[in-house]
């Protein structure tokens, strides 16, 4: 019961990872028929050039908040999409030319296999030599001697043949190391972009919460018919909007930077 509860918070902890999040005070800004009415209102009674300064401050207004929250969007994409291959990425380096390594390790193995008797009888055969020179047993010494020069040139071909193969190993594994290092150093490239983003989401906070204190500021301008205030809140509220959107862009090039990296890594791999 504990593990199938552990396991159900897990799951919805990481949905809740993967739910794109809106920008800081997103709830505190609404534009509900309310305000618009009262906007109207006031801008009416302004008339004139001031009507429609007012009409068309607020419109650009709530047209760079659905920007923003369109970007939210694009970024969010984008970033999921980016982790998601950086790890799929990290995976394959382990992958690297595992196939080859594994034929090249089979084929070592294979040789040391068939040689190996060779290899024990050539050794037996020098024991036995060396007992019947200290038997001092000419005859049986040159024969056997005469064994193991016959079977000299084998061994030490075997020998060669075993060198081969672990120096073609021992080459695979270390290009197989090179390859790697070389995508894991373009990869290292990502966390200079990962920086840059978090300075720039550390200053789109500052204009957010301003924003909020604004538009307070801006609705109780409206509910008092001061076209004035409305203007210069709303001015100003441009301005704190004009700068977050400048900030999302730069994070969304960020995250293409990031994406284009990945793909160079990627084509490493290939």
């Amino acid at each position: 019961m504990f593990r199938r509860l552990l396991t159900s918070s897990l799951v919805m902890a990481l949905f809740l990872t993967l739910i794109p999040m809106p920008f800081a005070n997103a709830a505190a800004i609404e534009f509900t028929d309310t305000v618009q009415a009262q906007l109207n209102a006031t801008a009416d009674r302004a008339g004139g050039t001031v009507r429609g300064k007012l009409i068309k401050q607020y419109d650009d207004f709530k047209s760079e908040r659905k920007e923003a929250m369109d970007w939210d969007d694009r970024i969010s994409s984008l970033r999921y999409a980016n982790e998601a291959k950086a790890s799929e990425t990290r995976k394959r380096i382990s992958e690297i030319d595992k196939d080859k390594i594994r034929k090249l390790e089979d084929q070592l193995q294979a040789a040391k296999t068939k040689y190996q008797p060779l290899f024990n009888t050539y050794t037996a055969l020098n024991k036995q030599i060396a007992a019947a020179k200290k038997l001092k047993d000419k005859t049986l010494s040159k024969m056997l001697q005469s064994q193991a020069g016959g079977m000299k040139l084998l061994v030490t071909l075997g020998r060669e043949d075993i060198r081969n193969k672990q120096a073609a190993l021992t080459a695979a594994k270390k290009e197989k190391t090179s390859k790697a290092a070389k995508v894991r150093t373009i990869l290292s490239e990502i966390e200079s972009y990962k920086s840059k983003i978090k300075g720039d989401k550390s200053a789109i906070s500052t204009p957010n919460k301003l924003m909020t204190t604004e538009w307070k500021n801006f609705k109780t301008a409206v509910k008092a018919n001061e076209s004035a205030r409305i203007s210069d809140t709303l001015s100003r509220l441009l301005t704190l909007s004009g700068q977050i959107l400048t900030k999302k862009k730069s994070i969304y090039s960020h995250e293409q930077k990031i994406d284009s990296i990945i793909a160079r890594a990627n084509a490493q791999l290939k």
